[in-house]
Parts: C-alpha cells; sequence; structure tokens
C-alpha cells in the first residue's frame, strides 16, 4: 500500500513539474516573440546607390504622374486617324397630330373625285353628301389617323479637310516629344538620387566628424581635470577645455537634426512611408575618367534631350503652320445621308422601307470663311505670328547647342580640377593628421597650449571635410556630364 501511495505521489510531482517548465517555455517563447516584434520594427532598410535609383523609378510619385500624362499621349498617337470617322445618329419619331389629321386629307381627295365624277354626269354634288361618300368609302376619323411613325432615321456626316492629316502628324510628333520628356524626367530623378545619396554620406561624414571632435574635446577636459588636480595645470586651462567641450554639443545637434531631415526627404523621394529607416551602402568615391570636351561635342551633342526637345517644338510649329495654311486656302468636303422611311401613316405600316424612305445624299465644298485668305484678317495676322514664334524658336536651337557646349567644356574642365584638387588635399590631409598627432602628444605631455590642440586639430578636420567635399563635387559634375551627354561613362 505504501509503495502505491509513493508511486502516485511522484507521478503527481512529474506532472506538476512538467506543467510548471511547460509555462516557463510559453513565457519564454513569447517574450522571444515580442523580441522579434520589436526587433522587425527596428530593422532598417539598406540600401546602394543602385538600389536607391531603382526604386525610386519604381515607386516616386511624381514619375507615376508622368507616365500618366505619357500614356495619354501615347493613346493620341495610336487613335489619332479616328478624325476621319464620320458622326452618325439613329432616332425613331412618333407624332400625333391634333386637328389636321390623315383623315382630313383623305377625305378631301374623295370629295374632290365625287365632286368630278358628279360634273362629269352633268349634276354638281351636294355638300350635305360629302360625309356620306367618305363614309360610304370606308373611311372615317379614328385615333389611328392622327398618328406617323418615323424609324429608324439615319443620318451621317463626313467631313474632310487637309489639314486633319496634319493633326494625326501633329499627335504623333507630340507622342515622341512625351516620350522625351518621360526619359528626361527618369534621368533628373535618377540624378538627384545619386547626388542627395553621396550628399548624406559627406553629411554622415561631417557628422561623424563632429562627434570625434566632441569626443575628443571631452578627453581633453577630463585630462585637463586630472592635471589641475595634480597641481600640473591652472584651473583655467580646465574651463578652457570645458567650454571648448560644450560648445561642441549644440553643433553635434544641429548637424543630427539636419541629417534626419535629409533622410526624410530621401525616403520620399524613394517612395517609402514616412519614419522609414534607411542607412546608405557606400562610400564618396568615384573612377576617374579621362575624356576630351572637343571629342564629346562631335559625338554626343546631338544626344542632349534638350535639343531633341527644341526639335520636337519646333517640328510640332511646322505642322501647324501648314495645317493653318491647308484649313485657309483649301475647300472642305462635307458629305451628309439621311435614311427617314416613313414606317407607318394612314393608319397602315409601310410594306417596304426603301419605298418609304424620304432621305438624302449630298456632296458639298465648303469655304468656311473668304474674308480669312485677305492679308489683313485676324487669320493671316495669327499665321503670321506663328512663323515668327518658329524663327524665334530655331534662333533658340542655335543658342541651346551653343550653350550645351560652353557647359560640356565647363564641365570636363571642372572634372580636370576636382581631380587635381583631390590629389593634392589627400596628401593635405595626411601631413594635417601628423602634425595634429604630434602636437596631441605635446599637449598631453604638458608642452604644448589647449589652444594649439584646438588649432591643429580643426586643420585636420578641414582637410577632411574639404577632401570629401571635393569628391562629391567630383561625382555631381560626372552625373551633369553625362546627362548633358546623355551616355554613361
Amino acid at each position: 500500500m505504501k509503495k502505491k501511495k509513493w508511486k502516485k505521489t511522484l507521478a503527481l510531482f512529474g506532472m506538476l513539474l512538467s506543467f510548471c517548465l511547460y509555462a516557463e517555455d510559453g513565457v519564454a517563447s513569447e517574450e522571444n516573440t515580442l523580441n522579434e516584434t520589436e526587433g522587425s520594427a527596428d530593422e532598417k532598410v539598406v540600401l546602394t546607390v543602385e538600389e536607391a535609383v531603382n526604386h525610386a523609378l519604381e515607386n516616386n510619385k511624381s514619375l507615376k504622374s508622368s507616365a500618366i500624362d505619357l500614356e495619354i499621349k501615347k493613346r493620341a498617337s495610336q487613335y489619332g486617324w479616328n478624325t476621319f470617322l464620320p458622326s452618325a445618329g439613329i432616332s425613331a419619331t412618333a407624332a400625333r397630330t391634333t386637328a389636321n389629321s390623315t383623315f382630313n386629307s383623305i377625305s378631301q381627295n374623295i370629295i374632290t373625285q365625287g365632286r368630278l365624277g358628279a360634273l362629269e354626269g352633268g349634276v354638281p354634288l351636294p355638300p350635305q353628301m360629302y360625309d356620306s361618300i367618305v363614309k360610304n368609302a370606308g373611311y372615317e376619323d379614328t385615333e389611328k389617323l392622327h398618328w406617323a411613325m418615323v424609324l429608324p432615321s439615319i443620318s451621317v456626316q463626313w467631313n474632310f479637310n487637309l489639314a486633319m492629316i496634319d493633326s494625326i502628324r501633329a499627335a504623333k510628333v507630340q507622342y515622341e516629344q512625351g516620350q522625351i520628356t518621360w526619359d528626361q524626367a527618369q534621368r533628373d530623378m535618377e540624378v538627384n538620387i545619386r547626388k542627395l545619396f553621396y550628399g548624406i554620406l559627406l553629411s554622415k561624414e561631417n557628422l561623424d566628424i563632429q562627434r570625434e571632435k566632441l569626443e575628443n574635446a571631452q578627453k581633453r577636459y577630463n585630462q585637463a581635470t586630472i592635471n589641475y588636480r595634480n597641481g600640473l595645470v591652472p584651473e583655467m586651462s580646465v574651463l578652457n577645455a570645458q567650454v571648448t567641450y560644450e560648445n561642441q554639443k549644440p553643433t553635434v545637434m544641429s548637424t543630427e537634426q539636419s541629417l534626419k531631415q535629409t533622410m526624410d526627404t530621401f525616403a520620399f523621394l524613394l517612395g517609402f512611408p514616412y519614419g522609414t529607416n534607411i542607412e546608405l551602402d557606400g562610400s564618396i568615391e568615384t573612377a576617374y575618367v579621362n575624356v576630351d570636351a572637343s571629342d564629346l561635342v562631335e559625338k554626343y551633342l546631338e544626344k542632349n534631350k534638350d535639343i531633341i526637345s527644341l526639335k520636337k517644338n519646333i517640328e510640332l510649329l511646322k505642322i501647324s503652320i501648314n495645317a493653318k495654311r491647308l484649313s485657309t486656302f483649301t475647300p472642305s468636303l462635307s458629305v451628309n445621308y439621311s435614311f427617314s422611311p416613313a414606317a407607318y401613316a394612314a393608319g397602315k405600316w409601310a410594306d417596304d422601307f426603301a419605298d418609304a424612305d424620304t432621305g438624302s445624299l449630298s456632296f458639298t465644298l465648303i469655304y468656311s470663311n473668304l474674308l480669312d485668305m485677305l492679308p489683313f484678317s485676324a487669320n493671316m495676322q495669327s499665321l503670321k505670328d506663328s512663323k515668327q514664334q518658329l524663327k524665334q524658336a530655331e534662333f533658340g536651337l542655335e543658342q541651346l547647342v551653343q550653350n550645351t557646349e560652353i557647359e560640356i567644356h565647363s564641365l570636363v574642365g571642372n572634372l580636370n580640377k576636382c581631380e587635381a584638387n583631390i590629389t593634392a588635399m589627400e596628401k593635405t590631409v595626411e601631413l594635417a593628421k601628423m602634425a595634429y598627432e604630434s602636437t596631441l602628444k605635446a599637449y598631453n605631455s604638458g608642452t604644448a597650449e589647449l589652444l594649439d590642440v584646438q588649432e591643429s586639430e580643426n586643420s585636420y578636420e578641414q582637410a577632411r571635410m574639404g577632401l570629401s567635399s571635393e569628391k562629391n563635387n567630383y561625382i555631381s559634375a560626372l552625373l551633369d556630364l553625362e546627362t548633358k551627354l546623355n551616355m554613361k561613362f
């Protein structure tokens, strides 16, 4: 009996232990789940410059709106021929007469025939016999003789002028121009994203330098405090170090806030929701290109999107002028056809619609306004204005070509200047670093003043920022040159 009780006690203890372990595992798993959820909320979106560009091209709202504009122009180009479609309409008419009905016409015919017959017999027909003659003929004034129906009534009109051909050409050119505008929008977005990407990297590097300066200022403040306690430096040195340290804090906070705002703008351009935590994977480095400005102008100038777009504008102006000439000096042809069968009349349905047709077919040549041909008319003055606008556009094209050529030479010059500056600044950074480290060692040993350390540190940090800034300038100039030439190196 005792063994059985012990077995039951052990079994209950085992069940209780397993339950406790299960509950603990459940709590642990729940905590892990919460931790995983919190971790997922804090996950960063890591992007390279190419990934950032691709994401912007796919999700930017402005580009999506531009894509709709292009789709509209594409449909206009595809279905521009629909200007030749005629206008067509179909209708059905039911009409009821009031005082005068079909019965009146029938009775008048019967009475006229009766009177003629009576006169031929030598006896005039008395008026009191008119109603009886009509009634004997089988007619009476009923409701159905008040109604008439025309169905279906079909009308077709087709108008043509030679200017309509130019409207189709214009729709095609407008679509081609829309494609150029779309390409420009995509290219501008890509360039802006790349510039902003490297600009953020530059700002982050600036922030790192500011934080490093803050950390160094704190270290010097701590060291000055220790030296003061040991009687190596006066209290003024401690106060100066503390002031320098405190002055660095607002600068770091301001740089952090500015960087956050820039990151929010960057996320917006990429199509991410507000607050997305983005981390950039890249550095402000690029391969140098060896280019000749004159060679680039000769090979790629005509590929410039602004030049191509202006040429399309000139082509549209020429089409518009030609269309206005045609609409003024050539007639329009109007073809009209109508089919209007009287399906129901005199109380009867028509046996054959063709016999009941009262339609027509006509061909008309029209000059809408002959006075528009007069040289002093508003129409001719408008035509002269269009011709002068065409000349202005052609002068603008010549000027744009010249300006683009100058800009290409200038951008190539900037590239060469930036490359030379980068080479010189790299050496300056090395020298400034060596000077700063030497001054810092002297300060720590008590042979240099705090001001000397600050000056050497500022020179070093300025050299570092100047180098990074010049690298960013090189990247920006290279992107601008690629945009001008509509190509990539």
